[in-house]
């Protein structure tokens, strides 16, 4: 899959009251800049993005709410911690059907969820890490 995905970004989740001292953490130990914080409507959540090098990324996720979300759900299971690696593709129709081929289940998919297609495959395949597919949508 080397030629049809690289390595985009890693993400932890963590509870609110802890994002900042996690994204201060990460950012002072791994010598990384803060690149932009977002607020994610449709997930109920903060996201800040730390830039490692030109190829990797930290994206910290808390929940802006007690509201029922998949990183809620995330955080009542585990705690938190790493929860999804997501891949960056120009093919993302290709790395469907090669996931689906190998026997990977789906469980979610969009067409632009802040300007990116994606899919997921079920974490309990992966051995407990969301696995996910994204591509720029163009317009």
């Amino acid at each position: 899959m080397g030629q049809l995905a690289d390595l985009h970004h890693v993400g932890i989740v963590t509870p609110r009251d802890r994002h900042f001292e996690v994204v201060e953490a990460l950012a002072r130990s791994l010598g990384a800049s803060l690149e932009d914080e977002v607020e994610d409507d449709p997930l109920d959540v903060t996201a800040t993005w730390i830039q490692v090098s030109p190829s990797l990324r930290f994206e910290v996720v808390s929940p802006r709410s007690d509201r029922t979300t998949p990183i809620t759900t995330f955080l009542t299971r585990t705690g938190g911690g790493l929860h999804h690696v997501s891949l960056a593709t120009t093919q993302i129709g290709a790395c469907k059907e090669l996931a689906a081929a190998g026997g990977a289940r789906i469980i979610g998919e969009n067409d632009d969820h802040g300007g990116w297609a994606e899919f997921f495959i079920d974490p309990s395949q992966t051995g407990g890490a969301l696995l996910h597919w994204m591509q720029p949508v163009r317009d």
